[in-house]
C-alpha cells in the first residue's frame, strides 16, 4: 500500500501496515516508509485483516522491498558473528549455522528470526510461518521457499 512520506517528500510503499482507529474515531492505516522508516498514515481507510497481517498477495513493489537489503542499522546480527541483510542471506545463514547458534536465537519463549522478519522486513506471513518451526533446516527451507516465491511474483 502506498502513502505520502513527509520526510522523503514522495509517495512510498508502506511497510508494517495495520488498521487503527484515531482518537476522533476515524479509521486509518498506519505503517512505516519502506525507504526511511518514518511513520506514515492513510486516514479514512481500513484494511481487511486476518490475524496480524494484511490479506492477499504482496504487490511487486512490496515483494521487491522484502527481498532487498535492509538498512545497515537493521541488519540481523547473529550470535556467531554473521550479519544478514536480506532473506537470501538469512536462508543461507540458517543452513550453515550450528545448532547451538540456532538454539540461541530460537527457544520456546522467543524466535529472533521471526521477530526480525516481522519488524524489519515486514513480511507477517513468513514471520508467522517461522514461529511454527523448531529446527534450523525447516526454518531455512521456509525462508528459501518464500524468497523464491517472492522472486517468481515479479
Amino acid at each position: 500500500m502506498q502513502a505520502y512520506c513527509l520526510k522523503c517528500r514522495a509517495k512510498r510503499e508502506m511497510k508494517n501496515v495495520r488498521s487503527i482507529t484515531m482518537k476522533n474515531g476515524r479509521p486509518a492505516i498506519q505503517g512505516v516508509c519502506s525507504v526511511c522508516g518514518t511513520k506514515m498514515y492513510k486516514i479514512g481507510k481500513k484494511i481487511e485483516k486476518k490475524g496480524a497481517r494484511a490479506v492477499g498477495a504482496p504487490t511487486k513493489a512490496v515483494s521487491k522491498s522484502w527481498l532487498a537489503n535492509v538498512p545497515e542499522d537493521k541488519v540481523f546480527g547473529c550470535h556467531d558473528g554473521r550479519a544478514m541483510k536480506n532473506l537470501e542471506e538469512l536462508s543461507a545463514g540458517l543452513q550453515q549455522m550450528s545448532e547451538e547458534t540456532f538454539r540461541y536465537h530460537v527457544t520456546s519463549d522467543k524466535n529472533d528470526f521471526s521477530k526480525w522478519i516481522k519488524d524489519v522486513i515486514g513480511d507477517y506471513e513468513l514471520s508467522t510461518e517461522l514461529q511454527n518451526f523448531s529446527t534450523k533446516d525447516q526454518a531455512a527451507k521456509v525462508v528459501a521457499d518464500r524468497s523464491a516465491w517472492l522472486k517468481g511474483g515479479d
